[in-house]
Order: structure tokens, then sequence, then C-alpha cells
């Protein structure tokens, strides 16, 4: 990936996964899971500008990292075509970047479940940067058993490290309402909208869900500065006031072993 990230950014983002300033301070600081932070690639940020405001939005939540989740529909783009158009959102946006204090971004990809997902030879390269976890948004209709068999054919022959996106979205159903369930049976993580926390109609399915996965995480899932704008801390407030400061800080270790690739499968 560094070939299609330039120079200086590449040896920064680099230096601070392996290093070791990461691995020093961002298990103190607050990390953004999902957020269509790139500008003018998705249904998210329409320009640099916008970005940057976010990203200054984010700031004040406390918010120290964002991960770049861009939509990628199988479909749409090949996975070469969608890294080159996503890099190059990526470099424009850390280019107008005149304050470093910002969140820092990590490049990564909210990659749509497509058939044979699981033999894609490209897959790993829609990680989040430098880790081998897939954020991974699955279809909005009844789920098959063959969907459920190639996530977790993703998990254990490909060693992906499935995150599944919003997974409250995908409540409809009985029927997927007990797929869910065998996933978090598998430890995949769940990845809860901080929307659906600080709206009372849908607070106690996320929080259920949750409770439910052995690794919970949080993201804004924000797009813009209007309905949805950042929002991470007023979802991190749900939970405290909920589930407690110490369901909190698991949440927030959650997040830190996802994109360090630390301590995987062992559960605190």
């Amino acid at each position: 990936m560094c070939a299609l990230i330039s120079g200086k950014t590449c040896e920064k983002i680099k230096y601070m996964l392996v290093y070791g300033s990461i691995h020093k301070e961002i298990a103190l600081k607050v990390i953004d899971m999902h957020a269509h932070i790139l500008p003018q690639i998705d249904d998210g940020s329409k320009s640099v500008k916008m970005s940057l405001a976010m990203l200054a939005e984010m700031k004040k939540q406390g918010v120290s990292v964002v991960c770049a989740t861009s939509h990628y529909y199988r479909d749409q783009n090949d996975i070469d075509t969608f890294l080159a158009r996503r890099n190059h959102a990526y470099q424009k946006l850390e280019d107008a970047r005149k304050e470093d204090a910002l969140p820092m971004i990590l490049p990564a990809s909210e990659t749509a479940y497509f058939s044979n997902i699981a033999t894609c030879d490209k897959i790993e390269r829609l990680c989040i940067y430098g880790t081998n976890t897939l954020m991974l948004e699955m279809p909005f209709t009844e789920w098959t058993e063959l969907m459920v068999e190639e996530v977790e054919s993703l998990v254990l022959d490909r060693r992906i490290r499935v995150v599944l996106v919003h997974p409250e979205r995908f409540c409809f159903s009985e029927d997927n309402k007990k797929k869910l369930k065998k996933f978090a049976e598998m430890s995949i993580p769940f990845q809860v909208n901080a929307q659906t926390l600080i709206d009372w109609k849908t607070r106690k399915l996320g929080l259920s869900l949750l409770e439910m996965s052995d690794y919970p995480l949080l993201g804004s899932d924000s797009h813009n500065l209007d309905k949805r704008k950042p929002n991470l801390l007023y979802g991190r407030e749900v939970v405290r006031k909920k589930l407690g400061q110490q369901f909190l800080n698991r949440i927030e270790k959650n997040c830190y072993r996802y994109i360090l690739e630390e301590n995987y499968g062992k559960k605190k």
C-alpha cells in the first residue's frame, strides 16, 4: 500500500504503527473505527474543506485516530481502482492539513459483502492500514447460510480479522438475528454506530449488540456536518451511563487491538 500513499505520509504512518508512538499513546486516546472522512470518494465528505471541518469536530470530541472507511462495492470498482481513488483522496486531505493536532487518519474501507469474498485474492488490501482487520458490511437482505460460511472462511481460513459494521441495521428479521448470534459465538466483533445509542428508539438494540459481542466496538459512521455528523463522544457517553466506565474501557482496548493487531483472540 505504501506505493499508493506517497513519501512523507507513508513514512509517518509506518513510524506510528511500527516504532511505537501509537503503542505508547493510543491506548489512552479515542479511536473512531468508522467514518467517511475522505473527500469525494463515496457518499461521505463532499470536499477537502468539509473533511477538515469534520476532523476539527472530531478533535473537539477527543478523537485522536479515525479509520477512513470509504465504501467499497465490488460491482463498481476492482480493488486496484478503488485503492488508487481512495489513496488519492487520502493524500489530497493530508496535503491540506495544517494542524498536526487533528486526528490521525488510517486508510481503510467499508467493504460490502460480495459473492466469493472468501476467495478474493486481494481482500487483505481492503483492511485497515497496517492490519488484517476488515470492516465488513453485510447485505441489507435476509442472510443465507452460504454468506455466513463465507464470513467464517474469511476468519478461519484467510485469517482476516472481520469486524461486522453497524449490525443493528440488519435486525429486521428473526433469521438475521439468529445469524448475528452465530457471528457473536465466532467472536466476530460488532461495531455499533454512535447514533444508534444516541437515539432512544434504537438504544436498547445497540446496547444489547455491544453486550453480545466478545469484542464490542464503536464508530461514528459520520458522513458530513449535517444529519450524519461526527458524534462519537455522545455515543460513548451513553455507553458510560448505561454499561459503565469499565465497559467503555473495554471498547477502547478493543479499538486499540484491532488497529494494531495486538492480543487478538485474548479476552480481557
